[in-house]
């Protein structure tokens, strides 16, 4: 699929791989929307909002409310949405012993009905007949099929994200909508450097933003279970 043109939602995107991933979708020439629940005030940022192909937007992947008005700037300025990445994600590190309520609804809201809120109200727009060969991707991570101690809540929910992506995928198996998961292995980003203090992780952001751009253009093509694995998975 030829990205120039194309118009892609991604959330989460103010850093990190889907930072990486807007900025490698405008070298392709495509619209770029960042909906992100914070927006830094950085260079980098300052740069991509110069740029005319481009929408950043500030809003909870939570609130209903939020998304569907995200979706309507996004279509007066771009007129509709061609692919939607659902990368926004916490994580914890920390013994499943010592885990509260408030720590399981933080992960299973951010990362699990943030994604479902999304996906739901996107879906919609991408159904209608003059949207060619949408595309939804949901980044997951090694953790959802291994699991990583001390990282409980966090593998639950990536395990989530890939069941739910198969399933849906079965589901509007005739709609010609292509619904896969993206599942990276250790990144170099912000989250890591938290979650895993002093150890070297495999990859940057870049190279999954890479993968990302070439499952878009269905360089690189899922497995049986919808899934993009061509990452070094470790513990």
């Amino acid at each position: 699929m030829k990205i120039n043109n194309k118009t892609v939602f991604i959330t989460g995107a103010t850093s990190g791989i889907g930072l990486e991933t807007a900025k490698l979708l405008l070298e392709e020439r495509a619209n770029v929307v960042i909906y992100s629940i914070s927006i830094p005030k950085n260079p980098e940022i300052n740069t991509l909002k110069k740029q005319k192909n481009i929408l950043i937007i500030k809003g909870d992947i939570r609130n209903k409310k939020s998304v569907k008005s995200a979706l309507k700037k996004t279509t007066k300025k771009f007129g509709k949405i061609d692919v939607l990445i659902n990368n926004a994600s916490i994580a914890q590190r920390k013994d499943f012993e010592k885990t509260t309520q408030k720590d399981w609804d933080a992960m299973i809201d951010i990362n699990i009905k943030g994604t479902l809120n999304v996906t739901q109200i996107i879906l919609k727009q991408m159904l209608r007949p003059q949207i060619q060969s949408p595309m939804i991707i949901n980044i997951s991570s090694g953790a959802g099929y291994e699991g990583i101690e001390h990282l409980s809540l966090y593998s639950l929910t990536k395990s989530a994200i890939m069941n739910f992506t198969h399933s849906l995928s079965d589901e509007l198996s005739n709609k010609k909508i292509d619904i896969l998961t993206v599942a990276p292995g250790s990144t170099d980003t912000q989250m890591f450097k938290e979650v895993f203090p002093g150890q070297k992780p495999h990859h940057t952001p870049k190279q999954v933003a890479q993968v990302i751009i070439k499952t878009i253009k269905k360089e690189i093509l899922p497995d049986e279970r919808r899934i993009i694995d061509v990452f070094h998975h470790a513990k």
